[in-house]
């Protein structure tokens, strides 16, 4: 559990590349990082530096099976954390609730 802290996400994953089951809350998660949420994930009440959704989203077709050098994300909550350098990969699917999760 990780609240009311700046996390940088290279620190996390120096002997992994998957996040896995860890919960976020009023943090500072700071990049250059691209996360690929694997399941299981919630973000609630977010906010990002990103200037808009394109910034943001790396879309990454559903027929890619393989991401390399990106973070995966399994099981974990972020809650009203502020992402600075961190951009989000994957299908169409995601966009569309990252654009909700962006707007709440």
């Amino acid at each position: 559990m990780f609240r009311d802290e700046v996390v940088r996400i290279a620190e996390l994953t120096v002997n992994t590349s998957i996040l896995e089951n860890l919960e976020f809350s009023n943090c500072r998660i700071i990049g250059p990082a691209v996360l690929v949420l694997l399941g299981g994930v919630s973000i609630i009440h977010p906010r990002w530096d990103a200037p808009d959704l394109d910034a943001l989203f790396w879309e990454v077709p559903p027929t890619r099976e393989l991401v390399v050098g990106a973070v995966g994300v399994a099981h974990c909550t972020f809650s009203n954390c502020r992402f600075e350098q961190i951009g989000i990969a994957g299908p169409r699917e995601l966009r569309a609730q990252i654009e909700e999760a962006v707007s709440e």
